[in-house]
C-alpha cells in the first residue's frame, strides 16, 4: 500500500536529514539523547527483546484467521505449537514427532510430523473450526521458517478427519490482516503534494483519534512551514498492519530552491495498537547487541549497490560499539515525539534500519537484520 504523505514541515525535515549521520559522527548529543529518553521511560516502549514471529489464531467470533505478534528467544516447532496453545488453537500438551526442511525448486518444503493426539483433537471440531486450526498451523509455520508450503502428518500416515484426508502439501490460508483500515486523505497548494494515512474502524477510538491528529497535524504544518520555492513530495508504505502493530515507511524527496540536488529522507511510525504507545527499535533489539553485529558486517544486509561499502564506513560514521548502540537507542519517535537519530520499521517479521548515510550513498539507506540469523533462507 503506497501513497504521498507530507514531511511534518520543512524545519522539521531539515533536523530529520541531519539527525542520523551528524549524531552519529558527533556522538555526545546521542548520549545526551539517550539520557533524556531513559530519564522518561516511563511513557516510552522500549523494553522487549527477541525475534519477532507472527502467530495466526481464530479472531473471537471464530470466523476468520488473524495475527498477532510475539517474541520468542530462538523458533522452534515446540515453541510455535506452545503460542499456538495460547489461542486454543491446539491442545497445550501438544509435540512434535518430527519436522524437516527441503529445498525444492518452487521454494522450502516443511514437513511436520504429529502424534495421534493432534488427529483426535481435529475430530471433536467442526469444518469451520478445523479449517482454522489447520490455517493457524500452516500461516503459523510456514511464516517462522519463510517456507512456501508443509505437509503435515500423524504418526508418519496422511492426516484424515470427517472433514477430509489431508495427502497433500498445504499452502497458506487466507487470513484477515487487521480489523481496522487506513484510508487517504489529501492536501495540495503548489509544489507541496500532501497525501496522508488516517486510521478507521478502530475499536478504540482514542488510539484512533490521537493518531490522527498526529499525522494529519503534522500534514497541515508542512504546509505553514513551507518556504517558498521549495517542493517537498513523499510516499508512504504500509509495512505491517494487523491488531497489534501498524509500522509506517515514509521516504521521499525534498528540494529547497536554488538547491544543488533533491535530498531523499525516509522515516516511520511504529504504533502498538493495543496501547497507542509509540514502538522505539530498542523494543525489539538490543542495542548493544545490535551494534556489535552492523560494525562486523555480518547478520544483516543493505540494499542497493553501495551496501558494502556503507558496512566498511559504518565505524568511520558512528565509532565504536559502544557510540554506535547510543545512537541506536535513540531510534524511532519516542511519545515525546524529538528527532530521534535514526529510525526502523518491521516488515515480515524483520527489522529494518533507516541509516542516514553521504548523498555519494544514496542519502538514506535500508539496512535488513536477519531473521533468525539467516536473511537468505529460502
Amino acid at each position: 500500500m503506497k501513497r504521498k504523505l507530507l514531511m511534518w514541515g520543512v524545519l522539521s525535515v531539515l533536523l530529520f536529514l541531519t539527525a542520523c549521520g551528524k549524531k552519529g559522527q558527533t556522538k555526545e548529543p546521542a548520549v545526551t539523547a539517550r539520557e533524556e529518553a531513559l530519564s522518561e521511560k516511563e511513557t516510552e516502549n522500549t523494553g522487549s527483546f527477541g525475534i519477532p514471529i507472527r502467530i495466526y489464531h481464530s479472531d473471537d467470533k471464530g470466523e476468520n484467521l488473524c495475527v498477532s505478534t510475539a517474541r520468542t528467544e530462538e523458533i522452534t516447532p515446540e515453541i510455535l505449537l506452545l503460542n499456538l496453545s495460547f489461542y486454543h488453537m491446539v491442545p497445550d500438551t501438544m509435540t512434535v514427532q518430527e519436522f524437516g526442511k527441503k529445498n525444492q525448486e518452487d521454494g522450502l518444503l516443511l514437513t511436520l510430523d504429529l502424534p495421534q493426539e493432534f488427529q483426535e483433537y481435529l475430530s471433536r471440531l467442526s469444518g469451520q473450526e478445523e479449517t482454522l486450526v489447520m490455517g493457524s498451523m500452516v500461516n503459523t509455520f510456514l511464516d517462522a521458517y519463510q517456507g512456501t508450503a508443509i505437509l503435515i502428518t500423524v504418526e508418519g500416515a496422511a492426516l484424515s478427519t470427517d472433514y477430509g484426508i489431508y495427502e497433500e502439501a498445504l499452502e497458506r490460508y487466507p487470513y484477515q490482516e487487521a480489523s481496522y483500515q487506513i484510508v487517504e486523505k489529501e492536501l495540495l497548494e503548489g509544489q507541496i503534494q500532501i497525501s496522508y494515512p488516517q486510521l478507521a474502524g478502530l475499536l478504540d477510538e482514542e488510539i484512533q483519534k490521537k493518531w490522527n491528529e498526529i499525522i494529519s497535524g503534522h500534514a497541515k504544518r508542512a504546509l505553514e512551514d513551507a518556504e517558498e520555492g521549495s517542493s517537498l513530495e513523499a510516499g508512504y508504505s504500509v509495512k505491517t498492519m494487523n491488531d497489534q502493530l501498524l509500522s509506517i515507511l515514509i521516504e521521499g524527496y525534498y528540494s529547497r530552491q536554488g538547491g544543488a540536488y533533491p535530498i531523499r529522507f525516509r522515516y516511520t511510525y511504529n504504533i502498538d495498537m493495543s496501547s497507542g504507545e509509540s514502538l522505539r527499535l530498542a523494543y525489539y533489539q538490543n542495542p548493544d547487541e545490535l551494534a556489535e553485529v552492523l560494525l562486523s558486517g555480518e547478520g544483516y544486509r543493505v540494499e542497493g549497490e553501495l551496501g558494502e561499502e556503507l558496512k566498511e564506513r559504518l565505524s568511520i560514521l558512528y565509532g565504536t560499539a559502544e557510540q554506535l548502540a547510543d545512537v541506536l537507542r535513540d531510534f524511532d519517535y519516542g511519545d515525546n515525539r524529538e528527532t530521534p537519530s535514526g529510525f526502523s520499521y518491521q516488515e515480515k517479521g524483520q527489522t529494518h534500519l533507516c541509516i542516514e548515510v553521504p548523498h555519494v550513498l544514496g542519502d538514506c539507506v535500508d539496512v535488513v537484520l536477519e531473521k533468525n540469523g539467516d536473511s537468505e533462507q529460502p
